[in-house]
């Protein structure tokens, strides 16, 4: 029987991205809070240009920082280009450790609000899982 004639369709091009992993399904992903906190750092930058696009619910790329000279297991966060700010250091040792066995995050802002000249900005961190 060719392929024309079978009950179900098979795309080669497709099977084949599949079969050397070009295309990867993730079923059963499912994204779990690790962590609600404050972002550190607002304060040493310059948040106007993307202040406006700062909404809640947004999602903040998380990356690990391991050259970083003043934190061994510095974790920071990203909207876009443009770093915001870090995971405070008291609570980014089990992140930094999971990024570096190849775990995925995001973060996602739950609020914001300007006290003087910084940036308040509380985050819920989520492991993709």
């Amino acid at each position: 029987m060719n392929n024309d004639e079978s009950l179900i369709k098979v795309d080669s091009a497709l099977l084949a991205a599949l079969s050397s992993h070009a295309i990867q399904f993730n079923v059963f992903s499912k994204d779990i809070l690790v962590l609600e906190t404050v972002v550190a750092g607002t304060s040493f930058r310059d948040l106007s240009k993307v202040n406006e696009h700062l909404e809640n619910r947004i999602k903040l790329e998380v990356k690990r920082e391991a050259d970083n000279k003043y934190d061994p297991f510095a974790v920071s966060l990203y909207f876009g280009e443009t770093k915001i700010g870090y995971l405070p250091k008291t609570k980014n040792e089990t992140i930094a450790r999971l990024l570096d066995a190849g775990k995925s995050f995001f973060a996602q802002l739950s609020a914001k609000e300007w006290e003087g000249t910084w940036l308040r900005l509380e985050i819920k961190v989520y492991l993709n899982d």
